[in-house]
């Protein structure tokens, strides 16, 4: 059996990374085949959904592209800010 590969963490911080919203995914993978950094991976769905299998996306290495939103047969893929999506800590308060 193979090992697996470890992916390369992308270069920098990009200004939006893609929200899959599980409700409306299919596991169609139409996606992935788009992902051009390959940052999305078909995972085991929630309990109780119609579905077995659906996308999830990987924002260590999401470069906010677009182009899985823009080819998703559902729309069930949004852009986000960085912000939005993955929020800084607040800082520590020295006491």
């Amino acid at each position: 059996m193979a090992e697996a590969v470890a992916k390369p963490p992308r270069k920098k911080k990009p200004k939006q990374l893609a929200v899959i919203h599980v409700e409306g995914c299919t596991g169609c993978e139409a996606c992935i085949v788009f992902c051009p950094v390959d940052c999305i991976d078909l995972v085991k769905g929630p309990k109780h959904m119609e579905v077995d299998k659906v996308c999830v996306v990987d924002y260590d290495r999401c470069i906010g592209c677009t182009l899985c939103a823009k080819y998703c047969p559902w729309e069930t893929i949004d852009m986000y800010t960085y912000e939005d999506v993955l929020p800084e800590p607040p800082p520590a308060v020295a006491q």
